[in-house]
């Protein structure tokens, strides 16, 4: 099979950082084409990176012909819209997260993907970190057993990109768009994507007055589970600090890093695997896993990949986040 014809579309930080870097080193596919509508940086990056059809806007490139995919690597309020101009023009899509603004959005792609006959899927990476993916067979496997319980927080000092906040939708952009969406994501897969039956939410703007800089939120499954999650920008402390756990009724995982315990014969035993806990590998390798799997997908090898489909069902959860806040009482799903 020939190489699948890449188009990237946005030439900042995370393009520059991780995708273009990676993508060069993945078999399977070739950087035919970038858009970026800084002259003087697509100029840069196309020789850094061999990179031979340069774009000023992503309407340029996604008249390419010879495109098969694009990469969508811009701001987040831009990314549904691109994304529906590259469905029109027969493109499959990966989205860097958050695929969307709302669910609404989600929704209308995923339809029209299916019309189209096209793929969309989500850069969700934190999914292909290594510990992870171990948690994931662990917990396909029931060595923890019924899981009832899930907490986990993200706090960091600051927004994960440069956020706009005099932008139109900048009453969606805090903090539960940038890391809450993945703490979602993350609950949701680990767990096959139970279905919700409530959830009640509180943000905070401490620091950031137009937007939300914390957000706890908790959902309980139909199942009687319950998720508890939290994140922010806007907490005193010195460090950025990543916690998750899972209860079952036989194990209890944690991570980072990670560690695992089960219960057998009356005793409390360590199921921890040998990995390597460094920052910068975990994500670096995460990043290299999605966009390997995301080529993977679009060659016809079978890759787990977050499709927009699963992305509805976490847009879904953000929106009712929201709501609840706004409303200051839950919300029955």
């Amino acid at each position: 099979m020939d190489d699948i014809r890449l188009g990237v579309i946005g030439g900042g930080a995370i393009a520059q950082v991780v995708h273009l870097p990676l993508l060069k080193k993945i078999s399977g596919v070739k950087i035919l084409a970038l858009s970026e509508q800084d002259r003087q940086r697509l100029a840069a990056l196309g020789r850094q990176h061999g990179i031979a059809r340069l774009y000023n806007s992503p309407e340029e490139l996604l008249a390419d012909p010879d495109v098969d995919a694009v990469d969508i690597c811009t701001s987040t309020e831009s990314h549904y819209e691109i994304a529906v101009a590259a469905l029109n023009a027969g493109k499959n899509v990966l989205i860097e997260k958050p695929p969307t603004i709302d669910h609404k959005q989600c929704s209308a792609l995923a339809k029209l993907a299916d019309e189209k006959g096209k793929t969309v899927l989500a850069a969700m990476n934190n999914r292909f970190r290594a510990d992870f993916m171990m948690l994931k067979s662990y917990l396909v496997d029931k060595q923890l057993g019924d899981v009832f319980y899930v907490s986990a927080a993200w706090h960091k000092e600051e927004p994960s990109t440069k956020m706009r906040f005099d932008s139109k939708t900048s009453d969606r952009r805090g903090v539960m768009l940038d890391l809450g969406i993945v703490l979602v994501d993350l609950s949701l897969w680990l767990l096959d994507f139970p279905e919700i039956s409530g959830v009640n939410a509180a943000f905070f703007s401490r620091k950031f007055k137009r937007v939300e800089d914390t957000a706890l939120v908790t959902l309980r499954t139909k199942k009687g589970g319950m998720i508890r999650l939290d994140a922010s920008w806007g907490l005193q402390q010195p460090d950025e600090s990543f916690r998750f756990e899972v209860y079952g009724t036989t194990g209890t995982a944690t991570l980072s890093p990670l560690l695992l315990h089960r219960r057998i014969n009356d005793e409390l035993v360590s199921l921890t695997p040998v990995q390597n806990s460094k920052f910068e590998n975990v994500f670096k390798r995460s990043y290299e896993t999605e966009l390997t799997n995301f080529v993977r997908f679009l060659r016809g090898v079978k890759a787990d990949m977050p499709t927009i489909g699963q992305m509805c069902k976490v847009m879904d959860i953000v929106d009712a986040s929201y709501t609840s806040a706004r409303r200051e009482s839950a919300l029955r799903l």
